[in-house]
């Protein structure tokens, strides 16, 4: 039978309220959208009341809320019955009309002062518009009228879920779980919150007294919420044992048997995370490139910390790349007051040697950060510890671009305002370290260690052990590194301790060597060239080591070609503050003798150090005097002194004791000078001075009475980065001087050359260069041009 065939059938057999009924009856027995046609139309045509209420009703259960709405077009909110009001409130906040379900349910208080149900759609409604303070004094007036029941609890939790209320979330499930203790609905939405923010044993707890209520999938999900709760506390509390802990609780979660798609991926990604935490950065990187591959774009913190990664790595222009993304999409906190996404850009711009960009970026912070922060009361003021950030940058960033001293006044000024602040004097250690000064950055160091609980001591313990490496006290030192090595958990000072010390202990070959033709009346040899290799032996444990070196000469007199070459082995002894070294060898070709070369060296401070060295048999014989039969022995001292980075100086004395009676005896002082230096410029300028005085004897080999020489240089060079540690750098150097010797003529003297050294790698440094200079020889000028090159290699 059709609708109005039914329809008619009982407007002739029966009354309204049977008519009504019917249809109701027809929904329950699965006809509803007939029963809601023909309620429908009985309204229209009688406009009853209980015929409206059974029409909405059945509406709201087919959720057809606007046609709900819509049901009496005419009708207000005092026409309706305190049911529909109830069912209209719902349908309103279905469809988002907050206003007018307010309406209905404030309509419904106000007839029925009791309607439980219409208090708590008031209260939810205020928390769909957001005010949650209304919200809050709508349900504390429930609770006073009504009590506590399931439905006021799980409002108050819809709620807390709006204000981001975590832990009043918390503690409204567990009651409504207690109520509930059968609810596998209510226990599960408490685990799932549980998990979320790291409340492990609640979660816990609940699967050891509710197991009924979970799967294995459950518990696969809590130990990845546990391992993620473990890399959240690494990260704020500097604990790298933690994340070691997560890594292996995601390893073994990865590893799991029918795992699901979302666990997995989300369990890689967090892997990502606890690789970099724990500076294992070419890890984090390969599988974050794996996953990137997969999925497509990754996370914002799972970027974060393959930037972290790639910054470890050495690719800082990788890393700026995905800092500065993260930073304009906002996903990451740039001030954030643990770890601040600018401080990470910025010392990647730094690697990079990208220092405008850093410069710009720090002043840019600086203008949103004050020197303290409201506490979590909202009452009282604290420091902020980015403004302790940012003042630390001021002072490195100079030092970075080459300015020392600048850094150094920068230190000395926010010591006199905090001299009790350990950080700044970690930092003052690192600045006298930078600048040369080893003896200086251990006080530093040693000082702020006293200013810092013991547990906290490590980092400038560590940094001790660093600027005793780098003064060469490798006694007790090395077996201290190792240990650190051994035991400590993953840092930055441990990663620069394990580099430092490969890079000190490495072996290598040093290769030099040089080619001149020279032009002019009375020329001393038109060509002539040397080459020194030496090849050292990786050091021991005490700093000392073996190698081995081989020097050789050419040069023409009178047609003929002079060779001479040196060949010897030796050992380096590191008796810190001393070094001696030895090395027996002999000659060959011209020189067939034995040789035997010995140079000690003392640091007495970091800023003065003398050498002694002594040569039976020198390499510094002239070709002529071996031509002649004639050998030589070398005996000289030299004392020296460094200021600081910019500023080095020496004087020292030399005799040459020839065979053929002839006691060379020399004088030699000079001064260096860093003029400037601010990122990739640098000119250095030089004086030196040198006099000697000669034994009257028949020699071929250049032989002045007496003579003395004045000079100048400056020295230009421009270092263009390409990659981190890596740089090409240009040099043009430019010298003047004058030259004075007995029974001659004086004369000027000049140079002027041009170089490239390419630091390809920190193992590996090639360097080469052209010179064209004037000196003069009994008075007559000499134009020489020369070519030069060098390589180091350590074997790292």
């Amino acid at each position: 039978m059709t609708a109005f065939g039914m329809e008619n059938a009982l407007a002739q057999t029966g009354s309204l309220d049977s008519q009504r009924e019917a249809w109701v009856i027809m929904a329950r027995e699965g006809q509803r959208d007939r029963a809601i046609e023909g309620l429908s139309r009985l309204y229209t045509k009688t406009g009853d009341q209980a015929v409206l209420d059974d029409l909405i009703a059945l509406l709201i259960r087919a959720e057809r809320y606007a046609e709900a709405l819509n049901a009496c077009g005419n009708c207000t909110a005092a026409s309706y019955s305190a049911t529909s009001l109830e069912a209209l409130g719902l349908a309103a906040r279905q469809t988002g009309e907050t206003q007018q379900a307010q309406t209905f349910y404030r309509t419904l208080t106000q007839r029925q002062p009791d309607n439980l149900q219409g208090w708590l759609g008031l209260a939810l409604v205020d928390i769909e518009q957001g005010a949650h303070l209304a919200a809050g004094y709508t349900l504390q007036i429930i609770k006073q009228r009504f009590g506590v029941s399931d439905d006021w609890l799980r409002t108050r939790i819809e709620l807390a879920t709006q204000r981001n209320d975590l832990i009043d979330e918390l503690r409204t499930r567990e009651y409504l779980v207690r109520r509930n203790p059968e609810s596998v609905q209510d226990i599960q939405a408490l685990y799932r919150l549980a998990v979320t923010i790291g409340a492990r044993n609640a979660a816990k707890n609940l699967l050891r007294e509710h197991p009924e209520a979970f799967s294995a999938i459950d518990l696969q999900w809590l130990s990845y919420y546990d391992a993620v709760d473990k890399i959240r506390l690494a990260e704020n509390t500097h604990q790298p044992q933690r994340a070691r802990e997560a890594l292996q609780e995601l390893d073994a979660l990865i590893d799991t048997p029918n795992i699901s798609d979302d666990l997995l991926k989300r369990a890689q990604y967090d892997k990502v995370v606890a690789l970099a935490l724990l500076r294992r950065f070419a890890e984090a990187e390969t599988l974050a490139s794996r996953l990137e591959a997969r999925d497509g774009e990754l996370p914002a913190y799972v970027k974060r910390a393959r930037a972290d990664a790639l910054s470890g790595l050495g690719e800082p222009d990788r890393a700026i790349k995905l800092y500065q993304a993260l930073a304009a999409s906002g996903l990451q906190e740039n001030r954030d007051l643990n770890q601040p996404l600018n401080a990470s850009l910025i010392y990647a711009y730094a690697d990079a040697q990208r220092y405008d960009d850093a410069q710009a970026l720090l002043d840019e912070w600086q203008q949103q950060e004050q020197d303290s922060r409201w506490d979590f009361t909202g009452v009282s003021r604290i420091d902020n510890p980015n403004y302790g950030r940012i003042r630390q940058f001021q002072v490195m960033l100079p030092a970075w671009r080459g300015d020392e001293a600048e850094a150094s006044r920068r230190l000395d000024g926010l010591l006199e305002q905090a001299p009790g602040n350990a950080s700044l004097w970690q930092l003052k250690g690192d600045i006298s370290r930078w600048r040369g000064w080893p003896r200086q950055a251990e006080e530093d160091y040693q000082h702020a260690a006293r200013l810092t609980s013991p547990t906290d001591r490590h980092f400038a313990e560590d940094s001790v052990l660093l600027s005793r490496l780098e003064r060469g006290q490798w006694r007790g030192t090395v077996e201290a590194i190792d240990k650190r090595l051994r035991e400590d958990p993953p840092s930055v000072m441990r990663d620069s301790l394990r580099r430092n010390l490969k890079e000190e202990r490495a072996g290598g070959l040093i290769v030099t060597a040089s080619r001149g033709d020279s032009e002019g009346a009375d020329v001393q040899s038109s060509k002539d060239w040397r080459y020194e290799a030496r090849l050292e032996a990786p050091r021991n444990d005490a700093g000392s080591r073996f190698f081995a070196r081989r020097i050789g000469l050419y040069g023409e007199y009178e047609g003929d070609d002079l060779y001479a070459a040196y060949t010897s082995a030796g050992y380096e002894f590191n008796l810190y503050p001393a070094t001696l070294s030895i090395e027996a060898g002999n000659g060959n070709q011209l020189n067939d003798d034995p040789l035997l070369w010995s140079y000690l060296t003392y640091d007495f401070s970091d800023h003065w150090s003398a050498e002694l060295g002594v040569e039976i048999n020198s390499a510094e014989t002239p070709l002529r005097a071996l031509r002649d039969g004639v050998n030589a022995d070398l005996y000289r001292l030299e004392a020296s002194y460094r200021r600081d980075e910019a500023g080095t100086g020496s004087l020292g004395l030399a005799l040459m004791d020839l065979d053929d009676g002839n006691l060379r005896r020399a004088i030699q002082g000079s001064w260096s000078e860093q003029l400037y230096h601010w990122d990739r410029w640098q000119v250095i300028g030089e004086l030196s001075a040198g006099v000697s005085r000669n034994d009257t004897v028949e020699a071929s080999y250049f032989n002045p009475k007496r003579d003395t020489s004045v000079n100048g240089r400056v020295e230009t060079a421009y270092s263009l980065p390409l990659g981190y540690r890596k740089t090409f750098t240009q040099t043009l150097t430019l010298g003047a001087g004058h030259y004075w010797q007995k029974n001659f003529d004086n004369d000027d003297t000049w140079e002027i050359g041009y170089g490239h050294r390419w630091t390809l790698a920190p193992d590996l440094t090639l360097e080469y260069g052209v010179t064209r200079q004037r000196a003069v020889y009994d008075g007559d000028p000499e134009y020489d041009n020369s070519v030069n090159a060098g390589l180091e290699w350590r074997f790292l």
